[in-house]
């Protein structure tokens, strides 16, 4: 999603830190409006006392950040100093790329800020006295609250600045954690610590997947700085000059792919997913009528670190006045269709829209922002997909003959039932709260198609449902959904996944002309 046009210039910025705003003390009405922000969006993964162990964060590596210690990575002051209101607005704004933290961008700049006053009344700790102490209250009256590090303007980046950046990359021995082609496989990675003592992986450059961003001038302050809480030291002071940062600066962006994936994720797109209405609609995720539709690429970010990370999927969406299809597709080098053995896993993909249109919870709604989910399983996909008997033919003989699923089949339960579609309807209200609906209100369709490295899946439903928990679909108005894409082959299953942040689905009012085949 594109930052906000509000979002403060450089020249701004400047100007914040010499009227000493950056770190200015939160009204009452913003750490109350930031609170329940906060609840809604952050509590489930920082906890509500931020923490860092809020109910989801046994899902997601790295575990989430603990306010409470004020140990922030992504800033622009030195050292271990505590970050700028900025940069926390940042951090919010625009997501830890490649991480389990999404972008906010879909909330208001208010709203934004209003969650930064509330995590600054997070950072407390209790001293030799017992007393609370909040560390931005105390460093602020002590006057230690720290500016930010002044960037020298940027050096030309030429083959001889790559030469040097190498060499300095040689120097201070980067490639023990980095790896000598920069993808994060360097020797030292085993014995690498967190300040919680928990495995942390140093960043493969070859990704261009940078928390922090990656700009030279993000890049040079990570360099700069350091990351507090990780064996990433800093190399600001006298360890390196100003040109020899942006030198290793140039040399880590040379050593990035320039795939479209990676790019896809780096410059996401506009979060609205227009459906135009169409004479016929395809049903069939390799019909050519697809193809004259221009796809919105979502980027993806994973719960779990993904050795060979999905890092977008395209999404194109029609009707024709009676019926909605959304097109999903994406980069799978190796499909898996097949679910019956305990050590496989099946590829999938999910969308994910919100009943009350307004942005919940991103993991699975919330009690006052419920979602409907469409899920399509690989492993549904096909008539004859093989059952157990067909994958172990001697069960007659080396297992109990009576099947275990039969009190599940009786008891009408979807997972058990033969499939008529490969797309599962479900509602959650909230994480661990998935729940299929009945077998007389499956009423989405699907088919999915793996061809040259890519699957093609299509997802079909009436616009019109009777159905209370089924997502409505009004002509002009916006439907929030989000994205989810399961990796057979890494094993993903269940909260193990990959998500987008969210999108705004808006169909066709009928003004424009219809789109022809």
């Amino acid at each position: 999603m594109k930052l906000p046009r509000s979002f403060p210039s450089l020249a701004a910025l400047a100007a914040l830190v010499v009227s000493g705003q950056l770190s200015a003390p939160a009204a009452p009405n913003e750490s109350a409006r930031g609170r329940v922000a906060y609840d809604q969006h952050c509590a489930a993964c920082h906890g509500l006392t931020g923490d860092g162990n809020g109910p989801a964060s046994v899902w997601l590596y790295p575990r989430p950040r603990n306010f409470n210690a004020g140990q922030f990575k992504i800033k622009s002051t030195p050292g271990t100093s505590l970050p700028t209101d900025e940069d926390l607005l940042q951090s919010v704004t625009r997501g830890l790329a490649g991480s389990s933290m999404p972008s906010f961008s879909y909330l208001t700049e208010q709203e934004r800020r209003d969650v930064v006053q509330y995590v600054k009344q997070l950072t407390v700790h209790a001293d030799a006295s017992g007393n609370r102490v909040n560390l931005f209250e105390a460093a602020r009256a002590s006057g230690s609250l720290a500016k930010p590090v002044e960037v020298p303007p940027e050096t030309p980046n030429t083959v001889q600045e790559l030469t040097a950046g190498r060499e300095i990359f040689k120097k201070m021995q980067c490639a023990l954690c980095h790896g000598e082609t920069g993808a994060g496989d360097g020797t030292q990675v085993p014995t690498l610590k967190d300040s919680a003592g928990l495995p942390v992986r140093p960043r493969d450059f070859n990704t261009g997947l940078f928390r922090g961003g990656h700009t030279g001038r993000d890049l040079y302050l990570r360099i700069n700085n350091g990351l507090p809480g990780t064996p990433m030291i800093p190399y600001g002071g006298d360890v390196l000059k100003p040109e020899e940062r942006w030198a290793l600066v140039h040399y880590v962006q040379s050593l990035r792919r320039t795939d479209v994936a990676v790019n896809d994720l780096l410059a996401p797109e506009d979060s609205a997913i227009h459906v135009q209405k169409v004479a016929k609609l395809p049903t069939n995720p390799m019909d050519a009528a697809w193809e004259s539709r221009d796809p919105v690429r979502v980027p993806l970010n994973p719960l779990w670190p993904e050795p060979n990370q999905i890092y977008a999927v395209a999404v194109a969406a029609v009707t024709d006045g009676k019926q909605l299809a959304v097109l999903l597709q994406w980069r799978d080098e190796l499909p898996q269709n097949s679910a019956i053995r305990v050590q496989d896993f099946q590829d999938g993909a999910a969308l994910q829209f919100s009943l009350s249109g307004k942005y919940g919870f991103l993991g699975m709604g919330d009690k006052e922002n419920p979602v409907n989910l469409w899920s399509w399983k690989a492993g549904w996909q096909a008539e004859g997909t093989p059952d157990m008997d067909s994958v172990y033919q001697s069960m007659h003989s080396d297992a109990w003959t009576f099947t275990n699923y039969s009190t599940a089949i009786s008891a009408g339960n979807v997972i058990s039932q033969p499939h008529k579609s490969p797309v599962e309807d479900a509602n959650a209200a909230g994480f661990g709260s998935f729940k299929s609906q009945p077998i007389a209100q499956q009423n989405v369709a699907g088919k999915g198609v793996w061809h040259d490295g890519f699957w093609n899946v299509v997802f079909i439903r009436d616009l019109k449902s009777k159905d209370a928990d089924d997502v409505k679909f009004v002509a002009g108005k916006p439907v929030p959904v989000a994205f989810a894409i399961w990796n057979g082959e890494q094993h993903d299953r269940n909260g193990r996944k990959m998500v987008s942040n969210w999108y705004q689905l808006i169909l066709d009012d009928g003004k424009g002309k219809t789109a022809q085949r």
